[in-house]
């Protein structure tokens, strides 16, 4: 099962098993906690994310922290790049029973992750001068919003033994989280991350000035008093990249082809592709009209939700028209899947005009097919 820093007997489910995109370490982790009025805590949700309660009680936590050594996997770390302050405002969601966050913010001090992270993931990155320091065994942090004067400063002091959550208890339900939720061109989105079982302190916390959690007017009535505090010296981390949050089944892992169930072309091209489907590949099918793909398809961006076309749901990215049609090489025996390079030399808007012009004549060419015939599983 793994051991070290990533372990997996703890996770309450599995990993997905591709490999993951990004190293990171998360150090000197002050967690400040509110109780907060859960209507206005939902507008800032987005629509098909459930807020997600304990004993009937919505929280959000305000984290300052270090981020350290942020790399892409297999790549070293780089010198002020790879390390900066971070200030995070999180609440506590799920999808489907799968528990994770959600950032209403996260200020930092790195003007590549507040550029890149909004756009390949649609986090809410603001940049901001930020400072951490500690002096023995405190410490001091500030973040100001450079745009909008937004303040979050104060000191922690950790205090008494390192512990972990119990079972059930309120600190499992606020530490305890392995997967982030994230709304990106429309589209809901989840991504996973693995890092072995939190140990914490409590910890005395002094707020000099919070208008930055003020500033989303939640219902708390002290912002400069948390009702929980703890302290954590952090720990590695590896995370994904973001994946639809709509899925079909359980198996995170499967991936989705559908196709219109009215066609001949769709139902040759489902035949054709399953008499040469490579041993290990997890492929299913779905007419696109039906239950599980519409409710896929409508979670998708506005973009791709208004094409009529084929997708392919591959490692919870959407693909459509030739972007999807060349990927199918990669779930078929090797001597197809050696032309999956030679057709991304033919440029996207060649492939998609003769995409358009078969998908145009398909009916004309191709007979209807009585039933839909294709596997579904």
């Amino acid at each position: 099962m793994g051991g070290g820093d990533f372990s997996t007997e703890h996770l309450p489910f599995t990993m997905p098993r591709r490999k993951h995109t990004l190293n990171q370490e998360w150090r000197n982790l002050t967690f400040m906690h509110w109780s907060v009025d859960p209507e206005k805590l939902k507008v800032h949700l987005p629509k098909g994310l459930e807020l997600d309660t304990f004993d009937g009680k919505a929280y959000i936590g305000v984290v300052p922290f270090k981020m350290k050594n942020v790399r892409p996997r297999r790549l070293p770390s780089i010198p002020l790049i790879s390390n900066f302050p971070e200030f995070n405002i999180r609440t506590y969601v799920k999808k489907d029973g799968i528990q994770g966050v959600f950032f209403l913010t996260l200020e930092a001090e790195s003007r590549i992750t507040c550029y890149h992270a909004p756009k390949a993931y649609g986090l809410p990155y603001r940049f901001s001068k930020c400072k951490f320091s500690n002096v023995g065994d405190s410490y001091n942090w500030e973040s100001v919003r450079t745009n909008g004067n937004l303040v979050l400063s104060g000191q922690t002091k950790p205090i008494g033994d390192p512990m972990t959550a119990g079972n059930g208890s309120l600190e499992e339900f606020l530490f305890e989280r392995y997967s982030l939720y994230t709304e990106l061109n429309g589209c809901l989105h989840r991504a996973y991350t693995h890092h072995k079982k939190w140990s914490f302190q409590s910890a005395n916390v002094s707020l000099d000035s919070n208008t930055l959690t003020e500033s989303y007017d939640l219902g708390i009535e002290n912002c400069l008093s948390p009702e929980l505090t703890h302290y954590s010296d952090g720990l590695k981390v590896k995370t994904w990249s973001i994946e639809i949050a709509e899925r079909i089944g359980t198996d995170k892992d499967r991936d989705f082809l559908f196709l219109d169930g009215d066609c001949g072309l769709c139902h040759r091209l489902a035949g054709f592709i399953d008499r040469r489907i490579a041993k290990k590949a997890t492929l299913g099918y779905r007419p696109n009209n039906s239950e599980d793909a519409i409710k896929v398809i409508e979670n998708l961006s506005p973009k791709m939700k208004k094409a009529d076309t084929v997708y392919l749901i591959r490692n919870g990215k959407a693909y459509i028209r030739s972007s999807a049609g060349i990927r199918f090489l990669l779930y078929m025996k090797w001597y197809y899947k050696m032309w999956y390079p030679l057709f991304w030399l033919i440029p996207l808007p060649i492939r998609d005009v003769c995409y358009r012009f078969i998908a145009r004549f398909r009916h004309k060419i191709f007979k209807k097919p009585t039933i839909c015939s294709f596997r579904i599983d």
